[in-house]
């Protein structure tokens, strides 16, 4: 698999060998450790009580000795329970938290205090600005196609990340939820992102399978570009639709987190594919696109 060649800020920064993050969360730290196995950064999620929290991330200490990070919505539950979860990352001396769904300023400094870098979710420039202020130390852009915690304003990756990019240079950017193979990571790239943050394409693997359940890869793989809908609420999640869900598991129950690029996955990788795929496969692939852009100027 080759390696760029020039320095990647997201990198460098977290202490990682891909620029590709984690968005695939689940409580369960297995996965989360394959994917820092594999050269990017594992996450767990850090809804839990706090003190499941803690075991959760022994537990994958015990499975990985490489950086990972806890993803930490900020308006899941009740003040006091979010703060005694701030204070296990802290004690547990997590080396990266990701946090979304609420204002940057309520932990970052706390977090960055103990060092612990920060990551912010998204989802439109005003937050961004807010984020960089507050000092975080790697923005994830959550345009309207991803899965994710996305916001009111539904805005769409092509407009989103470059948006960011132009506005906050001085503090690198990862694209989540639009990307599955190297055509979406040369996309994101070329808009001005130095990383991906990758979800439904995460669960969609071989090793995705024992964390997310079966029914995850039939729904993923029968998707097309309609299958998803914005859900209700303060977050609005990407969420299947219940008559796609019906046609396919035969039950409206099953409703999953999802991003448009499902409709892009026809097939069940390993980790070790994709990892191939987005890395040495966007290297050949952006090769390929400037030929075409090659006019003889």
């Amino acid at each position: 698999m080759s390696r760029a060649t020039t320095p990647n800020r997201v990198c460098s920064l977290l202490g990682i060998e891909y620029p590709l993050l984690m968005g695939a969360i689940t409580p369960e730290p297995e996965l989360g450790a394959l994917v820092t196995k594999a050269g990017g950064l594992g996450c767990i999620e850090g809804i839990a009580a706090p003190e499941t929290l803690r075991d959760q991330i022994r537990r994958f200490r015990k499975l990985s000795d490489g950086p990972f990070s806890v993803n930490f919505p900020i308006a899941f539950g009740s003040a006091d329970t979010v703060q005694a979860r701030a204070r296990v990352a802290i004690e547990e001396r997590v080396p990266v938290v990701i946090t979304s769904a609420g204002s940057p300023r309520l932990f970052t400094e706390l977090f960055k205090e103990h060092g612990i870098l920060v990551g912010h979710v998204v989802a439109e420039l005003a937050h961004a600005r807010k984020a960089a202020e507050s000092g975080v130390d790697v923005l994830i852009a959550e345009p309207t196609e991803s899965g994710g915690y996305r916001g009111a304003n539904e805005i769409s990756m092509m407009v989103l990340i470059p948006a960011i990019a132009r506005a906050l240079p001085q503090v690198p950017l990862v694209a989540a939820g639009t990307v599955v193979d190297r055509a979406g990571m040369v996309a994101v790239t070329a808009l001005g992102a130095e990383g991906v943050w990758l979800g439904t394409r995460l669960i969609a693997t071989e090793e995705g399978r024992a964390s997310f359940g079966e029914h995850y890869h039939e729904l993923i793989l029968a998707a097309d570009d309609t299958s998803t809908m914005s859900s209700t609420g303060k977050t609005r999640p990407r969420v299947t639709r219940p008559e796609f869900v019906e046609s396919v598991l035969g039950t409206r129950t099953k409703r999953v987190q999802m991003g448009q690029a499902a409709a892009l996955i026809d097939h069940i990788p390993t980790l070790a594919e994709v990892f191939d795929e987005l890395f040495a496969g966007a290297h050949t692939h952006a090769k390929d696109v400037a030929a075409r852009l090659d006019f003889g100027s």
